[in-house]
Formats: C-alpha cells, sequence, structure tokens
C-alpha cells in the first residue's frame, strides 16, 4: 500500500488519536503538552485549587510561577468522572507585572486549568514545568472529594490571618513577632491533619504587613515599605504558612478590606484580584475597574452554595451609612435572586465584614458591627435575606464568635477574624445573651479572643459547629444549626 493511498485512508477522528493534543473534550481543545525548556530549573512555583464560579465547571487549579523563561504553563494529569486519564495543559491568565520603575510587583506567570465535577487524582507533570522548586512538594493537587450531587462534609473556616507589621519602627510593640507570636502556620497544619477538611474558606484578609522593612522575619522581596503589595509578602503571609491547608483541600477566597484598591501600589486588592478573584485580573488591574466593589457571585459546592458578598469598603461606626446602605441593599436583592436559584438548598453568605457581631458589651449595652451592612438588608425587598441563607460567614474583629437570635429566622452570624493576625479582646457573652442587636434579641453568643479556626461538619444532613484552637484542640461546645421555621444554633 502507498504512503499516499494510507495517508487519504485515516480520517480526522483517527488522526486525532495518533497526534498527540488534537483530542477534543468538553473544556475545549487539549492542547499540546509543553515542552521542557532547556534552561536550568529556577524560579519556585505555587499551586492551588480553587472554587470559582464557572460557565460549565465549579473547581479551578491555578499555578502561579517565577521561572524563567516567562509564559510557561505545565500540564496536569487527572482522572475524569469516567474513569479515563486527562493530561491537559494549562491556560495562561497573566503575565509577569512590572510597575514603570521597574520594578516586579508581580514576577509570576499565572496559570489556570479549569476541572469537570468528578475528577479525582490531579498532579502536576514535574516534565512540564521548569520551576526548581513546585508547592505543594508532592505536585499533587486536592480536588472535591463530595459526590456531584452532593455536598462537603467538613468545612474549615478562616480569616485575619496575615502577620500584623503597622508600625515601621522594627521592634516597636504595636508589631506582632512573625516568628514567635504568629501561628497561622501551626494553625493551618493542625488544622489539616486533626481536622481533616474537604473545602476549606478564607473570608478574607491576607497579608498584613504594612510595614514589612520593620518585620522581625523580613526577607529580600518583602523588606521595604513599597513590597508591601507584591508577590513576595503574598507567600510570606499566605501561600507558604498555608500550604497544608492549600494541599488538603480546596479552597474559596473572599475579599477584606486589606483587598480593597486603594491607596494605588499599597492596596492589596490588585494580589486578590490577580490571584484569587473567581475570575483573575492581569497585570494590576485593581486600579482601573470600573467600580470598587466586586458584584455579588455564587460559588457552587455541590448541594452546598456560597455566595461571595464583597462588603471591603462597608464603613464602620456606631450608626449606619445611609448612602453607602442603599447601593450595598441593591447587591443583597441580587443575593437574595442567587440564593432562589436552589431554594431546597443551604446557602451560607461570605462577607468579611459581619452583618451582626457583637464588639464589646456591658451589663446595660453591647456595641456591635456592621450597621451599614444591617441597614441595607433592611432595605432589601424583602427585608431581610432569603430564607435558604442560613448562615453568614465573616472575619473582620478579630476574634472568633457564634450568635444567633431567639425565635429568628436571621441567618447566624459566624465570625472567625482570628486565625493569624494580632487579637482583639472577646465580650464576656453573659452581657451578650438577652441583649437587642438590630431589632432582634440574642440568644446564643459563644466568643473567644484565641487562635483558631471553625470547623462546620455535616452529620445526617445537619451541620455541627465546634471551634478549634491553633492546635487543632476544641474549645468550644458542639452547636448544631437548624433551619427550619428558625434558624439558630442548638448547643
Amino acid at each position: 500500500m502507498s504512503r499516499m493511498l494510507l495517508a487519504a485512508m485515516i480520517t480526522p477522528v483517527a488522526l486525532a488519536a495518533l497526534i498527540p493534543g488534537m483530542a477534543r473534550s468538553a473544556y475545549g481543545p487539549t492542547k499540546p503538552p509543553p515542552t521542557a525548556s532547556t534552561a536550568a530549573p529556577n524560579g519556585e512555583a505555587w499551586a492551588w485549587t480553587q472554587l470559582v464560579n464557572g460557565k460549565n465547571h465549579s473547581t479551578e487549579i491555578r499555578f502561579a510561577t517565577t521561572e524563567k523563561p516567562t509564559g510557561n504553563c505545565p500540564t496536569v494529569q487527572y482522572t475524569d468522572q469516567a474513569g479515563k486519564s486527562q493530561s491537559t495543559a494549562m491556560t495562561k491568565a497573566s503575565d509577569p507585572f512590572i510597575t514603570g520603575g521597574g520594578l516586579q510587583q508581580f514576577p509570576t506567570t499565572l496559570c489556570t486549568l479549569p476541572v469537570p465535577d468528578g475528577a479525582s487524582g490531579a498532579l502536576i507533570d514535574p516534565k512540564t514545568t521548569n520551576a526548581a522548586t513546585v508547592h505543594p512538594g508532592t505536585k499533587q493537587l486536592p480536588l472535591p472529594t463530595w459526590p456531584v450531587s452532593g455536598r462537603p462534609r467538613r468545612l474549615a473556616v478562616i480569616g485575619d490571618a496575615g502577620c500584623d507589621v503597622p508600625s515601621p519602627v522594627s521592634g516597636s510593640q504595636a508589631n506582632q513577632d512573625c516568628q514567635k507570636s504568629w501561628p497561622f502556620q501551626t494553625l493551618a497544619t493542625h488544622a489539616a491533619a486533626r481536622s481533616h477538611p474537604d473545602l476549606v474558606v478564607h473570608v478574607g484578609d491576607y497579608v498584613y504587613r504594612e510595614q514589612p522593612q520593620a518585620a522581625d522575619d523580613a526577607t529580600p522581596g518583602c523588606d521595604t515599605q513599597g513590597q508591601a503589595a507584591d508577590w513576595e509578602c503574598l507567600v510570606k503571609d499566605v501561600l507558604r504558612p498555608a500550604e497544608a491547608l492549600l494541599a488538603q483541600a480546596p479552597i474559596i477566597f473572599a475579599r477584606g478590606n486589606h483587598e480593597v484598591c486603594e491607596p494605588q501600589k499599597v492596596g492589596r486588592g490588585a494580589e486578590w484580584y490577580r490571584y484569587f478573584a473567581p475570575d483573575p485580573r492581569k497585570a494590576n488591574e485593581c486600579f482601573s475597574l470600573p467600580q470598587k466593589e466586586a458584584e455579588p457571585d455564587q460559588i457552587n459546592a455541590g448541594s452546598l452554595h456560597f455566595i461571595l458578598f464583597d462588603s471591603s469598603l462597608a464603613k464602620d461606626g456606631d450608626q449606619p451609612d445611609k448612602a453607602q446602605a442603599r447601593e450595598y441593599a441593591k447587591w443583597f436583592d441580587q443575593a437574595n435572586d442567587l440564593a432562589g436559584n436552589h431554594k431546597n438548598h443551604d446557602y451560607f453568605l461570605i462577607s468579611h465584614k459581619p452583618l451582626w457581631m457583637v464588639k464589646r458589651a456591658s451589663s446595660t449595652d453591647v456595641g456591635w458591627t456592621n450597621q451599614t451592612l444591617a441597614e441595607a438588608v433592611r432595605q432589601t425587598s424583602n427585608h431581610s435575606l432569603a430564607p435558604n441563607i442560613h448562615l453568614t460567614l465573616s472575619g473582620h474583629v478579630h476574634i472568633y464568635q457564634m450568635l444567633d437570635f431567639a425565635n429568628s429566622t436571621r441567618a447566624p452570624q459566624l465570625t472567625v477574624g482570628s486565625s493569624g493576625t494580632t487579637l482583639d479582646h472577646a465580650p464576656d457573652d453573659a452581657k451578650v445573651h438577652g441583649k437587642t442587636i438590630d431589632g432582634q434579641t440574642v440568644d446564643n453568643s459563644i466568643s473567644f479572643d484565641t487562635f483558631g479556626y471553625a470547623l462546620l461538619r455535616d452529620v445526617k444532613d445537619k451541620w455541627r459547629l465546634t471551634f478549634h484552637d491553633s492546635s487543632g484542640q476544641q474549645l468550644s461546645k458542639t452547636c448544631t444549626l437548624q433551619t427550619g421555621k428558625t434558624h439558630h444554633f442548638t448547643c
């Protein structure tokens, strides 16, 4: 048989099977595997799995690398729901960003890969990256372990975890001792090893190094004030200490007030939008967005749904900002509309700033936050959150607190702002119980000014809540979320 006749007999389908990279999946054409660089291994790469609101997927692998030459994205191998092995090249989301002065604020190539629901066994192909070091070291990435029609069984909640360095003076009492008194890495390691979450939620505020040159663990790339919003400070405050958790489970990243877009070059919104936002941006586009806040976004974890609500700019104060509340009311209406997508499913609202949280209490009065957000909820079409928004997850105030209301359909407020940064003082719960917050009477108030994280476990379709310290030890009593005619915890 002649070569010309053989070529004519090969169909396009057969050709696709013979030539790597020509097969097509539901996620578009599979790209040819990247060719390994001839340069010596260099740079460092960080990979994690994030839940997002994709058009056809809810899980995304992200890979940020400082390797050179830049622009390379590795291949990820995984097993799909049908049990077939897949090998797909990641897609470049952004190139390194260099500021006008030639400084490399973000010296990374960021790559992303949507992963179909039901996939397992994700592995970065080591032959397709030139990074000298890849985190996690196994190059294995966690994918959702819950069934496609199910939901996570163990949910860890962390927040406000960075090392607090507000003073430019080294050794200042205002600065946290990042080597001895900053527990985030210990907390993350024990949370992964002892609580075994299958999903992590970070409620926001990642980098606290306002004056990184004054930190007692300052290193090149995060040792001048001008680098406070740069890649190396993000690695130092988030990726490196959280490595064990990022290797354990997928994560949801919310935006906090430390991730605002102002002042320019210092506000860390550029970091969040570039690496952690559901839809990552290029360069430092945070500073050119048409509006300052991101609109509500629904993140699905099977039959459990989260609404990311951007409260990063909500004003704190003892009185609501009425004008700002009117703007937020529109977004709470959007959040309620999102909850209407699955009226019989649980929805958790993630708002960095709490809606109803007590900061201080006396025998006669309480100080609570956030009055602007609470006013906005009252101004919605329903004058409340949707009935299937069963819990609000927040941070911002640097304590742990669970607060619910007597005979109420209001979602209980869970605040976890105590995962690493300098702690605030918790109120006396006995003085909080029975007080009126935004027109309703407090039933349960459980507060700790202790470093730690919250754990929500699904036990027979009921969410059981506990608070754990940085060693993983349970400190609080176990409380069960009730979502019938009223929304409350039984403890």
